[in-house]
């Protein structure tokens, strides 16, 4: 297991050598941003590491009031609830909702965090095929008495290859269960997917109708996500934006609210600072889509993939676990650090090569990545 010796960016330092980083899930390339850096200095130097309470135990801090103000203008919110852990966030919302579904049905697909979360509700859990919305429909009426209120879990983007669920044919084929509830995990989308970079939700259309609502939006399932500061913002812990009745719900039911320490306050102020950097300058984001793009492009030209979604990673498998081995070996030879996972939620047997792209890779890295795969495929 490699040591990160450096924030990870374009090029990055792991185990004393200098590698041109196509990993992580720092999409946006804001981990070393020197504005992010500096406020979580200086929230430091004011505020110490941290609260030492909980934020009902006089915990509350200016920088996580800041998270919360600045995640509820980015995605268009009343409020924001930020807590110390984004993995936790699916096992928020799902405890939150409690007593208004009666079964759980989660992609087979799904990362452990969602599966962790179904289990802890106490309700039966059914699996269904990978974004398929009519098996999902299947196992709904198979396994879930008529008048039975389903809470459809997934992924927003699945983490070992990098697709999406079809949401808006599970809005469709939902719509004929009433109370329906449909909750994703977006780690991997906010930031990234959808115009203002809301994530899988707004990348396919349905943002419009209400997300992270306490009343009933209407026809079809009411939606729920949660997201994470530490993946393409740059920073550190879990965001749930919503309307106000919600946010309140979540704080008033949640221990990791009443009952443990929120996030670091330097932690917090660099989350901050990163989401306003993300909404004041368009350049970022922009910067993301057209990498993702280039690179994309290059891997469906040598073959390595058929993925053309603004998804900022890709895992491709190239062949058996034997040869993803070599060929991630012979990247690291030649100076470039992308990841072999041989297990991970969502991967066959084979493992994947998983190929990331920040928004800050110049066109010749891009190009320097997708020769030296060209000359090892």
């Amino acid at each position: 297991m490699p040591i990160m010796q450096s924030p990870p960016g374009p090029y990055t330092v792991l185990d004393g050598k200098r590698y041109l980083y196509f990993s992580g899930t720092g999409y946006l390339g804001l981990q070393g941003h020197p504005e992010v850096i500096r406020a979580a200095c200086e929230a430091t130097q004011k505020y110490g590491m941290g609260s030492a309470t909980s934020r009902v135990g006089a915990g509350e801090m200016p920088p996580l009031i800041e998270v919360e103000k600045n995640a509820a203008e980015l995605f268009g919110c009343e409020d924001a609830f930020y807590f110390p852990s984004a993995y936790s966030g699916n096992t928020i919302l799902a405890l939150a909702l409690d007593g208004q579904f009666d079964a759980v049905f989660t992609d087979e697909r799904s990362h452990y965090s969602v599966v962790e979360a179904a289990r802890l509700t106490q309700k039966p859990v059914h699996e269904f095929a990978h974004a398929d919305p009519d098996d999902l429909v299947r196992q709904i009426k198979t396994h879930l008495a008529s008048g039975g209120r389903p809470l459809v879990m997934s992924d927003g983007v699945f983490p070992g290859r990098g697709d999406y669920p079809p949401i808006q044919d599970y809005c469709r084929v939902l719509a004929e269960f009433p109370g329906v509830l449909l909750s994703i995990d977006d780690a991997h989308s906010v930031g990234v997917l959808g115009d203002h970079g809301r994530g899988t939700y707004e990348h396919t259309g349905v943002y419009d109708r209400g997300v992270n609502r306490m009343a009933d939006g209407g026809d079809g399932p009411r939606l729920f996500f949660c997201g994470t500061m530490s993946k393409a913002f740059g920073g550190y812990g879990g965001i749930i934006p919503g309307d106000a009745a919600f946010i309140k719900h979540l704080k008033d039911t949640s221990t990791y609210f009443r009952g443990s320490n929120p996030p670091p306050a330097p932690a917090a102020a660099a989350s901050a600072r990163a989401l306003r950097l993300v909404m004041d300058d368009p350049s970022i984001l922009a910067g993301s889509r057209r990498n993702v793009a280039a690179v994309k492009a290059g891997l469906r030209e040598l073959g390595l993939t058929d993925n053309d979604s603004p998804v900022a990673f890709v895992g491709a498998t190239i062949g058996d676990a034997d040869h993803m081995k070599r060929m991630h070996a012979a990247l690291l030879e030649r100076g470039i650090y992308v990841t072999y996972r041989a297990t991970y939620s969502g991967l066959g047997a084979e493992g994947a090569i998983r190929i990331a792209v920040l928004a800050n890779h110049t066109d010749e890295m891009i190009t320097q990545l997708l020769d030296t795969l060209r000359s090892l495929v």
